[in-house]
């Protein structure tokens, strides 16, 4: 439980940073919350393409 957390902090955190520099470097037509959102899916999709890379190349730890 205690990984999960810290995972959960990290990936939050950078998402602060990610969201940040997406609405910096888009114009004002995008709102803040859907920077936040953009950045947010950014990550999970990362995170899910480790994970599958994991099993694909390691199947017996799963």
């Amino acid at each position: 439980m205690k990984k999960f957390s810290l995972s959960l902090f990290l990936i939050l955190s950078l998402n602060l940073f990610l969201a940040q520099a997406i609405y910096a470097a888009t114009p004002d037509k995008i709102s803040r919350a859907a920077s936040y959102t953009i950045a947010l899916l950014g990550l999970a999709t990362l995170s899910v393409s480790i994970y599958l890379f994991a099993v694909i190349f390691q199947p017996e730890k799963f």
